[in-house]
């Protein structure tokens, strides 16, 4: 008796997907649409592909900025414990000036009008102590352009590539949570109808029970009868209460899986008819299915890409990179001893000659993997093709086996109420009561099985051909 309606919820509770969720302390009202958009919005799962895409965006000014000017500046601050002879004496030359002017005016006066005594006069030395040799400060500003880099190009289109993967990424996240949503919604819905005809079946039951009790006092029955009728109500009470713990756990599933706080109310505004149209149904078992539009086969496309550019990326350390640059050197202390000028521009090249063959090998493992990848992505394609004629299949089986328990469990129905008719005209028994009742509960059990089993397929469906 026990086993009413309870194995599809158990199980399908165990199969559904976990989600992160948000909190929301108002009661919601939503149709399946409106819960999985409101899943996409707050689920940790999509909150994280969205982060990588940003992260992805990110990259790309990262590698552009590469390319741009770079500034760095360096401070220096020195002291020496001693300075050193050679730069004492060094030091001493700086008065050779004042002797240079002594010498062309003296000439000058000797040998006048042969282009001697012109030289300005620098004046009396600086006197330079010991101490403003000691200490040293400078700052170097240098400035940089990257000319020509081909890594640096490949670079930029790769990060690029990486960011359409990253929009794929979330697409395929938010294709997997409308599935997982829609498989928690309708188990919400197919455990209150399970409720709801277990409870209508427990109320006439009930109702029998109490005519029986009547019967029994007038000495129409035995109290056999009554027991058993007891014992069949008993059981499914206790099915009953059981199923109840059943659909509160499935609200909190889709609760969790929508992104809600366990404690929120949610109310569902779908019926259950809506999602088990036989019509819908076929219609859907004959869609085309392009496996180029999925975003398994779109991943592994963007792979493709990224393995061309690594192959691209790999042949350009054969070429050269070139870059500009400008530098300026502030000196502040003019005593001390300087032979770097104070401004400066340049031109680097770097040119790649030998490297034993090691570039070669890296150019020839890149083309494998992208060997690699253009399998696997024709792998993919096949097995989704395989996957779509196995899920139609399985869609139709699930449509027919539903089709089946449903007229079974009208049958069953029409067989326990005639048979409770015939009890009252004392033409059956209370053994056939309770197998009949028990015959009604096992098709019940397996007509709301199917249904789930039905609304998977058809869930598995839709994510294949994008529906959802």
């Amino acid at each position: 008796m026990r086993s009413i309606g309870i194995i599809i919820l158990s199980s399908a509770l165990i199969t559904i997907y976990n989600f992160s969720f948000a909190q929301s302390d108002s009661t919601i009202r939503v149709n399946l649409k409106e819960s999985q958009d409101y899943a996409i919005k707050n689920s940790p799962l999509t909150k994280n592909a969205q982060l990588d895409l940003e992260s992805a965006k990110k990259k790309i000014w990262e590698t552009t900025a590469m390319g741009l000017p770079q500034v760095s500046a360096k401070l220096n601050a020195t002291y020496m414990l001693k300075v050193p002879e050679s730069i004492k004496s060094f030091s001493g030359l700086s008065g050779i000036g004042t002797f240079m002017y002594g010498v062309d005016q003296t000439l000058g006066v000797l040998a006048p009008n042969q282009g001697w005594g012109t030289m300005e006069n620098p004046g009396a030395p600086a006197t330079v102590k010991e101490s403003d040799l000691k200490w040293g400060s400078t700052l170097d500003i240098t400035a940089t352009q990257l000319i020509f880099s081909g890594s640096y190009i490949v670079g930029l289109q790769t990060a690029k590539t990486f960011k359409s993967l990253s929009e794929l990424a979330l697409t395929k996240s938010e294709k997997d949570l409308k599935q997982s949503v829609s498989s928690a919604y309708y188990l919400v819905l197919v455990a209150e109808e399970n409720k709801k005809v277990l409870d209508s079946t427990y109320f006439n039951t009930e109702k029998l029970k109490y005519k029986m009790e009547q019967m029994y006092a007038q000495g129409f029955i035995e109290e056999t009868d009554v027991d058993q009728m007891k014992l069949t109500l008993s059981n499914l009470n206790d099915s009953r209460m059981m199923l109840s713990r059943q659909v509160e756990i499935a609200y909190n599933l889709l609760k969790f899986q929508m992104g809600l706080d366990l404690s929120s109310k949610i109310e569902l505004t779908d019926k259950i008819e809506n999602f088990v149209d036989e019509n819908n149904l076929q219609e859907i078992t004959i869609k085309p299915f392009e496996s180029s539009s999925t975003p398994e086969i779109q991943l592994l496309e963007s792979q493709e890409k990224l393995s061309l550019l690594n192959i691209r990326f790999n042949q350009s350390t054969y070429l050269p990179d070139i870059a500009a640059f400008y530098a300026h050197n502030e000196n502040f202390n003019s005593n001390s001893l300087s032979f770097t000028a104070p401004d400066m521009i340049g031109l680097s090249v770097n040119i790649p000659i030998f490297s034993s063959g090691m570039k070669h090998a890296k150019v020839q493992q890149a083309r494998i993997a992208l060997d690699k990848t253009r399998i696997s992505k024709e792998q993919a394609s096949q097995g989704l093709k395989l996957d779509h004629e196995k899920s139609k299949s399985d869609l139709m089986s699930a449509l027919d086996k539903f089709k089946t328990s449903k007229e079974n469990m009208r049958l069953s129905d029409k067989i326990q109420k005639r048979t409770i008719i015939k009890y009252k005209e004392g033409l059956s028994s209370s053994t056939e009561i309770t197998q009949a009742s028990n015959q009604y509960l096992q098709s019940m059990s397996n007509y709301f099985t199917s249904m789930m089993e039905l609304l998977n397929a058809k869930a598995k469906m839709e994510k294949l051909l994008n529906l959802n």
